[in-house]
């Protein structure tokens, strides 16, 4: 009788693999010590084939555990030792010990429990706005400076690899000579940009419009800020022997200061993206896929990453007291390496080898990044400094072990693998990782996994939707997850990958608690993505508002409820913006940016693109029930708090800083008349540089202002006199217009004689 090789594999398991008891979820249950959390190498496959539904039919290369199983059925443990790296956590690792049989037997009942708190279609289909968060949680927005920046070539900004990707003209920048980057404009884009001629070379114009992002800010009643700092701008090359632009400090400081007078606390991710093009040079330089001759990553860059942290601390550290070092590492690793993120290029596009090769060194420097701010500037700044790591919720699709352990994969193999070297007890990938992937994840030294232990003071989230995961044996799958995705009804954004799941992001959040021992954790981005042509459509976002409330819901029984250490939230994103390879079709912002869409020189093709001068923004729905949300900390049913209309405008103000009066006539959304007080003798009526207006404040008379052009659109006002544009915003808290130069004009009794 022919004998079942998973069978066979699941015996010698039994005899060899020691219990261990686990707690999830308040309850106690008794797991393989080979998987900790998760069923490992043929653990998992002879369990399935003994404990839940039939196993299919084994195929060649259809083992979820190839190699590992493959080992283990032969029973050579030295032949599997040979064959899988095996990370030592003090004499015998868990796989060791397993495969040498060490241990006692298993407990042949053992399963991985259904995810909590919702069982398999106990989702709730409709969402509670009722409860009061903590006084000190924290809310806030965020941003990165590739997407908004623009003025991509001014005041010795260096070129970056989003640069070189999108297209921009890269010819006599700094860094822009590398051995694959464009050396004639037109550039062309690289293959994998999907909205081909959108750069990020004028962005939202932020560099010369932060002022006035400022005042939007200020309308919103927001009091924290998350935004990043281009290495290419402050250090040109990447390479601080070539000098740091004094430009490029001189605007982080005004930036920095600008929001703190503004009383909005800055927090600063240090690495968003923008890599210089320079430290991306292959074969001179390889940024984060930099590898020696035996194919082991060199850190190369790790010398400049730190001379750039160091410099952020240094020039900005007595004012920031929160760092996180990096944004997504496995976005800019994983999906770089070939996937649609840049750079995306050849000689980096292996995804077998190289996302595991730049995760790798990335680790590494955030982890003596962390070190070095410890033991240079934490005493004495009084900051905190973590990472931000993403990852959507992947929901089982059944009760099935399959199902439960493909959804458990697929979550590890990308949060747990940039998660549990710092927040894990070892310092290093996830065990169950080790097991699968084998020599493809790099070594930590012992050194190296006592920097990464620990090296964070908070768990940074960026989470955005929820996907059904079902068992897929015959689809091995990039990530070795062995799982297929669907989406069921859950709602879909303008992105092709967001689908909207309030439940899920409560499973996420206590997947982490659960994990990783409940740190406190602060969720740096979340956002809906919607196609808008028109500030009109654009700010009347209702799925946009739905999402944050059902998110916020959810968030707030993970506190109450589930005892999660939840700190913050802040919504991705301020404005719309460059959305990466996605160009400007997709927006995530609270606020509608009208990019002025016309030609750039130095943007590849005719498509119309965000121009300099003349742009605005114009707040959305959703920007209004976030801020009722921040402001009283507490939730509110969305539909009972959307943006005032233009009619906010219609009345009479005063001009704060010069007393000088104004009257607006506003009906059916339109400014119909907007005067003012007239100058004294001798001085014009200005809009521009209305700080420094005088009027003849005993005078009745009032006068229009000349050749000023004035519109409104739902809490914006917009002022534009030949070619210049000033935005002004409505804030609610305070009654009044809120001018990006700085004016401020109270509304006042209307009973003010005019």
């Amino acid at each position: 009788m022919a004998t079942d090789p998973l069978s066979d594999e699941m015996a010698l398991l039994e005899s060899a693999v020691p219990l261990q008891s686990v707690r999830r979820s308040g309850r106690s249950y008794r797991f393989w010590a080979a998987a900790s959390a998760l069923t490992l190498g043929g653990c998992c496959v002879g369990y399935l084939a003994v404990r839940g539904p039939a196993a299919p039919a084994r195929v060649a290369n259809s083992n979820p555990f190839i190699g590992l199983s493959d080992a283990l059925a032969a029973s050579s443990a030295e032949k599997a030792l040979q064959s899988r790296a095996s990370p030592q956590y003090g004499g015998l690792s868990l796989m060791d010990e397993a495969l040498a049989g060490k241990a006692a037997a298993v407990e042949a009942q053992a399963v991985m429990p259904y995810p909590m708190p919702y069982e398999n279609g106990e989702w709730p289909k409709e969402y509670t706005y009722e409860g009061t968060f903590p006084e000190d949680f924290v809310w806030g927005v965020g941003t990165a400076s590739y997407q908004i920046e623009g003025a991509y070539r001014e005041d010795g900004r260096g070129a970056s690899i989003w640069d070189t990707f999108s297209g921009a003209n890269t010819v006599g920048m700094p860094g822009g000579d590398c051995s694959y980057c464009c050396k004639e404009a037109p550039c062309t884009p690289n293959g994998a940009m999907f909205a081909k001629g959108d750069t990020g070379n004028v962005a939202v114009d932020h560099y010369h419009l932060y002022k006035s992002d400022i005042q939007l800010m200020k309308s919103m009643g927001l009091k924290n800020y998350r935004f990043s700092i281009s290495w290419p701008r402050l250090i040109p090359t990447g390479k601080l022997a070539d000098g740091v632009n004094p430009k490029a400090v001189e605007f982080y400081n005004n930036l920095i200061n600008s929001l703190l007078e503004a009383g909005i606390t800055p927090y600063v991710t240090i690495y968003h993206w923008d890599l210089p093009q320079a430290l991306l040079d292959p074969p001179k330089t390889g940024g984060w896929w930099s590898r020696d001759e035996t194919g082991q990553p060199d850190l190369q860059i790790l010398p400049d990453f730190l001379d750039f942290a160091d410099t952020c601390f240094k020039e900005f550290g007595d004012r920031i007291k929160h760092w996180v070092t990096f944004n997504e590492a496995w976005t800019f690793t994983y999906l770089a390496s070939g996937y649609g993120k840049a750079p995306s290029i050849p000689e980096y596009s292996d995804m077998q080898i190289d996302p595991y090769i730049a995760g790798h060194t990335v680790l590494l420097a955030h982890g003596y990044t962390v070190k070095l701010y410890r033991e240079k500037y934490q005493e004495h700044q009084r900051g905190k400094i973590g990472i931000t790591n993403n990852c959507d919720w992947r929901e089982p699709l059944t009760t099935s072990q399959e199902d439960i352990i493909a959804a458990e994969r697929s979550v590890l193999h990308q949060l747990g693998w940039f998660s549990d070297p710092i927040f894990g007890k070892y310092g290093d990938y996830p065990p169950e990782m080790r097991a699968l992937f084998g020599t493809r994840l790099p070594q930590f030294t012992e050194a190296e996994r006592e920097i990464l232990k620990g090296s964070a003071d908070f768990f940074g989230l960026n989470h955005y939707g929820t996907a059904f995961v079902s068992y897929d044996p015959l689809n091995e799958g990039v990530d070795v997850s062995y799982s297929k995705q669907s989406h069921g009804d859950l709602p879909q954004g303008a992105s092709v990958w967001l689908f909207g799941s309030g439940w899920g992001f409560r499973k996420m959040l206590n997947w982490v608690g659960r994990r990783y021992d409940n740190p406190p954790l602060l969720v740096t981005e979340g956002g809906w993505s919607t196609f808008d042509k028109t500030p009109e459509h654009g700010a009347n976002d209702p799925m946009r508002a739905l999402y944050y409330a059902n998110y916020t819901s959810e968030l707030l029984k993970g506190i109450n409820e589930d005892g999660l250490n939840i700190q913050g939230y802040f919504a991705w994103s301020l404005v719309d913006n460059y959305e990466w390879e996605r160009g400007y079709s997709e927006r995530f912002g609270l606020t509608y940016s009208d990019f002025d869409l016309g030609h750039d020189p130095n943007a590849p093709g005719d498509r119309k693109v965000p121009t300099e001068g003349k742009q605005w923004r114009r707040r959305k729905d959703s920007s209004c029930f976030l801020q009722h949300v921040w402001s009283t900390q507490s939730l509110v049913n969305p539909a009972q708090a959307k943006c005032p209309s233009a009619a906010v405008f219609d009345g009479k103000f005063i001009e704060e800083t010069t007393g000088c009066k104004r009257s607006l006539a506003v009906s059916d959304g339109k400014l119909k008349k907007l005067e003012g007080q007239v100058p004294k003798a001798g001085t014009q009526l200005k809009i521009f540089g209305g700080l420094k207006e005088t009027c003849d404040g005993n005078s009745t008379q009032y006068q229009s202002y000349a050749d000023v052009d004035f519109q409104v659109s739902g809490t914006s006002i917009i002022a534009t006199v030949g070619d210049q544009l000033l935005n002004g915003f409505w804030s609610e808290e305070k009654q009044a217009i809120l001018w990006g130069d700085g004016a401020l004009w109270t509304k006042v009794d209307d009973s003010m004689q005019v």
